[in-house]
C-alpha cells in the first residue's frame, strides 16, 4: 500500500470588539471560491443580527480584522 495524502481547506477568522478585545473562529470546508466581497457581507451580516458577542458586557462585535485561508495536508505514511 503507498503513502495517502489528505488535504483540507478552512478560514480562519479574527475578530475585533469595540472594546478591543479578540476572538477566533474557524470555519471547515469553506467554498473554493470565496471573495472579499462575500467576507464583507458575511460581517455586515454578523454585525446586524449581532450573532458575535465577546465575554465581556460591552463585548460588541466590531470588525473582522483578519481572514486567512488554511490549507492543510496530511500525509499518512504506509510503513507496514
Amino acid at each position: 500500500m503507498a503513502d495517502v495524502s489528505k488535504s483540507t481547506e478552512s478560514l480562519k477568522f479574527d475578530f475585533l470588539y469595540v472594546d478591543g478585545d479578540t476572538n477566533t473562529l474557524t470555519l471547515k470546508n469553506p467554498k473554493s471560491n470565496i471573495s472579499t466581497s462575500d467576507i464583507e457581507e458575511l460581517q455586515a451580516f454578523m454585525r446586524q443580527k449581532n450573532i458575535v458577542v465577546g465575554d465581556k458586557a460591552s463585548g460588541t462585535f466590531g470588525r473582522i480584522d483578519a481572514v486567512t485561508k488554511v490549507t492543510e495536508t496530511k500525509t499518512y505514511l504506509d510503513f507496514a
